[in-house]
């Protein structure tokens, strides 16, 4: 591609410029081709190998069909070539481009072409020209409204005022996107006085018509060469149709003026064009025009549409990130990353997971009916969920009868295992409920299985683009679901790690149960029974067991075995009891050659 030129033209006496924008081919401008059916004035196109740009009708004979020639040199320079046979072309500081000759000029550079009734001011540039300063800015005048209403009679100023309030009005009312099109189209006829209203949304490659407005029944049909133009330039254009294009003139109707502009999004690509068009009646021997009043109008509400439809979809996306929040994460903390989402970025933090399982699910899956199942499913992690955001936690995923849950992130909780350890409680208490309402049906009481651990993790997005999950990745994570494993061996309902118990508080009640190395980590670990009320003596169960471990990890295992077989006289159902004995008594039955206290579970 040819390094580009970049055009203002204008006309004298018209505060908007005809045209701007780069053209990066050689320029050609001159009067509209009578062959060229779709040319418009001040449209660009490509013509065999030109930039080409109509800047005079076929009716304006004192310029060519190809008056002038820009073509851009190195050091920013253009080639200016007048191919006109009898017009010199008139250069700001500089000498006349005579008829028939060229003139290398150092940009920027400002050309003047007559035209039967008007002279062109062409302003050539070798990059995009800065905009006016914005008000207040120094160095540049500054212009308010009360200057664009000089002179203007006060009942047509009231109006001016009247009208944009209207289309303030309009567009805010708006609910949707439909909506939106729907108030623009018909603002476009009742408040501009346009005799068609249109809105072309971009679908691909291609202009899709999304709604039409004509009160009069006009069957012309709007220009889509016109509104192709605007999407290409993202310019707005105010012209006369050419003979032949691609309007359907008809014996009842014949458009005079058209008027288009693009819509746009946040980062500047053209996601529409509103289009309007005025006609002339059979009985009428006026042509019909469109001001240049008329068309900032339009642009006007181009832009309210564009920041109307911007609205809707930050608020789209505020939804969708809200009820994807509302998943995961208690009410205020939805609330505080709504606000401020920059908290679910990557990071390396210290939280506590919990990891609670569904015990039995198989065998009541293969008793009850699928869609029973899921309901009852549904119903158990709903309540275990309402716990873990209850306590400030994050409900990370569901995996299966499974669900991992995590406190620490994304914001801070210096009592993050604390917090945990309240919610393993307390769903351990919710199964009271869950099996008044389900027991009966499934025919056996649901329990569950909770490991707690402590460690340095990653936490973030762990999931992707298709789908967001927050939550932790980390050996530690790891480690919390090989716990919850081990409540199945030891047989109680929750345990948590060394790790935790550090950073627990008085208020909780637990005992020792072992050192275990489990599955794929190598590293033994302390685990704890976390105790969830509901049994009398568990203070005393809890120092008579601990006793006994200790003496087994001193390897007196005949004591050790004594004293835990008066103890299940006690408690005859506790697990880690029976576990522990089975352990002394093989010891006492095969002696170690090398004694170790550290149990390998032989399993997950």
């Amino acid at each position: 591609m040819n390094t580009p030129l970049w055009l203002i033209v204008e006309r004298s006496g018209v505060a908007a410029p005809c045209f701007k924008g780069a053209a990066d081919a050689i320029v050609e401008l001159g009067r509209v081709d009578a062959r060229g059916a779709t040319e418009e004035l001040f449209v660009p196109h490509r013509s065999t190998g030109f930039f080409r740009l109509p800047i005079a009708s076929q009716e304006q004979k004192s310029v060519s069909r190809r008056q002038l020639h820009l073509a851009r040199l190195e050091g920013d320079r253009v080639r200016v070539t007048n191919k006109s046979a009898s017009v010199d072309v008139a250069v700001d500081g500089r000498e006349a481009v005579k008829a028939n000759q060229s003139a290398d000029l150092p940009l920027p550079v400002t050309l003047h072409i007559k035209t039967d009734d008007d002279t062109l001011r062409v302003a050539v540039h070798a990059d995009e020209p800065r905009p006016a300063a914005a008000a207040g800015s120094a160095g540049e005048a500054t212009v308010n409204l009360s200057t664009l209403l000089a002179g203007v009679p006060g009942d047509q100023a009231g109006s001016m005022v009247d009208w944009w309030r209207r289309v303030i009005e309009v567009l805010q009312s708006a609910a949707h996107t439909e909506e939106f099109y729907r108030k623009a189209t018909r603002a476009l006829v009742d408040l501009i006085g346009l005799d068609v209203g249109a809105v072309f949304v971009v679908k691909g490659d291609d202009l899709r018509l999304v709604d039409l407005h004509s009160p009069g029944g006009t069957p012309t049909r709007p220009s889509r060469s016109l509104c192709d133009r605007v999407r290409t330039s993202k310019q707005s254009i105010r012209a006369l149709p050419a003979p032949g294009g691609d309007l359907m003139m008809t014996n009842q109707a014949a458009i005079e003026a058209v008027v288009a502009a693009p819509i746009l999004d946040r980062s500047g690509a053209v996601i529409g064009v509103l289009y309007g068009h005025r006609s002339r009646q059979p009985q009428s021997d006026e042509n019909p025009t469109i001001s240049h009043l008329e068309q900032l109008l339009v642009e006007t509400l181009a832009s309210g549409v564009a920041t109307g439809l911007s609205r809707l979809d930050e608020q789209r996306q505020k939804n969708e990130q809200r009820a994807t929040f509302a998943q995961f994460f208690s009410r205020e903390l939805a609330e505080e990353l709504e606000k401020n989402p920059g908290m679910l970025e990557g990071r390396e933090t210290d939280v506590t997971v919990l990891f609670c399982d569904i015990r039995g699910f198989s065998a009541v899956s293969e008793r009850l009916a699928p869609v029973k199942t899921m309901n009852w499913i549904h119903h158990i992690l709903t309540e275990l969920s309402a716990e873990v955001v209850e306590a400030g936690g994050v409900v990370v995923d569901y995996v299966g009868d499974e669900l991992l849950a995590m406190w620490g992130a994304p914001t801070s909780q210096p009592d993050h295992a604390i917090r945990a350890c309240r919610a393993a409680r307390r769903m351990r208490q919710r199964l009271q409920a869950i099996n008044e309402r389900w027991q009966g049906e499934i025919g056996c009481r649901t329990d569950v299985g909770i490991g707690i651990n402590t460690s340095r993790a990653c936490v973030g997005n762990t999931g992707s683009k298709q789908k967001f999950k927050y939550g932790p990745l980390g050996n530690g994570v790891n480690l919390g679901s090989r716990v919850q494993g081990t409540t199945k061996y030891l047989r109680v309902p929750a345990v948590v790690t060394g790790a935790t118990r550090r950073q627990l508080d008085d208020s909780f009640l637990l005992r020792r149960l072992c050192s275990v190395r489990v599955v794929n980590i190598a590293e033994p670990v302390d685990l704890f029974e976390l105790d969830c009320g509901g049994e009398e003596g568990r203070k005393e169960l809890f120092s008579r067991y601990e006793e006994a471990l200790a003496c087994f990890e001193k390897a007196d295992f005949r004591r050790a075995a004594g004293g835990l077989g008066t103890l299940l006289e006690r408690f005859p159902d506790d697990g880690p009891a029976l576990v522990l004995l089975s352990r002394s008594v093989d010891a006492m039955v095969h002696p170690p050659h090398e004694f170790s206290a550290v149990w390998q579970l032989p399993g997950k």
